[in-house]
Order: structure tokens, then C-alpha cells, then sequence
């Protein structure tokens, strides 16, 4: 029997992201960091494997029928994973490169997921001691330090509106910009930021962002707890054919391409259908 999701499992999990964003913030403060290449050319420094370790013992310390799947640990294959009824889906340290630039736009993303859709998300950003976690059914909230909780919604698109697009800061490509140029046609009036991290979902979740779209690799541990987060507040993560976004259905951890969407009526397919555009999977 699979425990349910409560204040008091959504405590724990909080104070284990913010232990290993402690860990986290004492490597970054470290003149020299250790940065390692892994196979994938992607970098992992001392801080990855420090809140990895961390987050394992304690997420088996709260259900230990969970399996866990982090980026920073051996990953199972679909044989096995397709078994899991529930399951924790954790990138220790998104954002290694904004880390590793100093920048501070990095983030510990924790999430529950229930069979091919995350339940809880839970992201903590360490530089400014911040927590964002939510899911579809209960809702979306912020805490900035030990201070008040606050309910997040996204916004809805009035016309004529000024909306605000997001773009990767380390990671833009060339089909993402083709997107965010359509959408000057689209839109009266349109502010484009570029966001490090989870914080890109987090900021359409609170409702300072509209729309987000990832037209480049990404993998599962990268996106599932804030979806939760930005559904849990009113909005959307779509595929390619504007269905929800999925997770452990196919071999690859890789994600294919899909649009973080504050207000869910935005409809992209107006101005460019996506379904057109190549697998990146595979």
C-alpha cells in the first residue's frame, strides 16, 4: 500500500533538499571545486555527488519502498522501471553549469512520481534559501527562508497583454529561438529572460513568466518536479502534441521537446506546429 502525500511527507522531503543545498552551497563557496566530465560530456562536480548522497539516505529514510532514480546514480532499464507503481525521480543539483559559472541560478529538484506523472515536486533554490513544491491535486506554494507560506497561481493571457518568455540561460538552440521569434506575431507585446535551471517553471508557476519552450535535450530528472509545481498552480507541460508530458514510458531518459505554458489556452499550434520538428529521443 502506497503512503499518501501529507504535510508530514512534504516536511521531510523539504528539509532533505535544504540539507543537501547546504551541501551544496559549501562547495560553492570553495575557491577550487573539483568538475569532472561524465560520458554524456555533461559536467558533475563535488556538489552533485554530495546532495546526491544526501537525498538517497534521506528519501530512503522516508519511504523506503520507493525506488529513487537520480541522475547522479546507475540508472535502471525500462524492464524494471515500467514495474514501479511509485517512485522518486531527483537531479541533485540542476543547473551544474549555472554552478559551475557562478551564477546562483541553480536548483535541488526532488519529485514524486505515480506511475508515468509526477504527484509532488519539490525545488529549493540554495542561493536564496527558497522553496517552491506543489502538485496537480493540492496545489502550489512558495517560502522564501523560514517565512510565510504563500499559495502560487500562474496568470491567464488577457489580450493585448504584455507576456513574458523564458529561454534557457546555458542551453538555447536555434529551434527555441525560431519559437520565441514566432511568437512576436503572435503576441501585441512580448518580454523575453533567460533563466538558469528549474527556476525557468518555477517563475511561470508563481506567475512573473508565461511560457517556456524546450526545444533541446533535456532528461526526466530535469523537468518532473517543477511540471508538478506548475500544475499544482493552474498551468500546463505539454508534448509536442499538446498532451500532458509524460515520463518513464520508453528506454531513454532523454526528454523529447515540450512547452511549459502558464495559461493552458495558449495554443502554439497557431503559429508553429511542432509535431513537425525531429525526435530529439532518439
Amino acid at each position: 500500500m502506497t503512503t499518501p502525500v501529507n504535510e508530514s511527507m512534504i516536511s521531510a522531503i523539504k528539509h532533505i533538499a535544504h540539507q543537501a543545498g547546504q551541501a551544496i552551497l559549501d562547495v560553492y563557496g570553495k575557491k577550487q571545486r573539483s568538475i569532472k566530465e561524465k560520458p554524456d560530456q555533461t559536467p558533475v562536480t563535488e556538489a552533485d555527488l554530495l546532495a546526491n548522497e544526501i537525498i538517497l539516505a534521506g528519501l530512503n529514510a522516508v519511504q523506503p519502498h520507493y525506488p529513487i532514480l537520480s541522475e547522479e546514480s546507475a540508472h535502471q532499464p525500462l524492464a524494471q522501471r515500467k514495474r514501479w507503481q511509485r517512485h522518486w525521480l531527483v537531479d541533485p543539483l540542476d543547473g551544474t553549469q549555472e554552478f559551475i559559472n557562478r551564477n546562483g541560478q541553480f536548483t535541488v529538484n526532488i519529485a514524486l512520481m505515480e506511475a508515468n506523472y509526477p504527484i509532488l515536486g519539490i525545488v529549493y533554490a540554495p542561493t536564496t534559501h527558497t522553496f517552491y513544491w506543489g502538485g496537480e491535486h493540492y496545489g502550489s506554494f512558495r517560502q522564501e527562508k523560514s517565512g510565510e507560506v504563500k499559495s502560487i497561481t500562474t496568470r491567464r493571457i488577457a489580450k493585448g497583454q504584455k507576456i513574458t518568455t523564458l529561454g534557457s540561460r546555458s542551453y538555447s538552440n536555434s529551434a527555441s529561438n525560431k519559437f520565441i521569434e514566432k511568437l512576436h506575431s503572435y503576441f501585441e507585446s512580448i518580454q523575453f529572460f533567460q533563466v538558469g535551471s528549474s527556476l525557468k517553471g518555477c517563475k511561470i508557476a508563481e506567475g512573473s513568466a508565461d511560457i517556456y519552450p524546450r526545444l533541446g535535450p533535456t532528461s526526466e530528472w530535469d523537468t518532473a518536479a517543477v511540471q508538478a509545481i506548475i500544475e499544482g498552480a493552474g498551468g500546463s507541460v505539454l508534448n509536442r502534441y499538446g498532451r500532458r508530458f509524460k515520463y518513464n514510458y520508453k528506454e531513454s531518459l532523454t526528454n523529447d521537446i515540450f512547452v511549459m505554458l502558464g495559461d493552458p489556452k495558449i495554443d502554439w499550434h497557431r503559429f508553429w506546429n511542432l509535431t513537425n520538428l525531429p525526435d530529439i529521443t532518439k
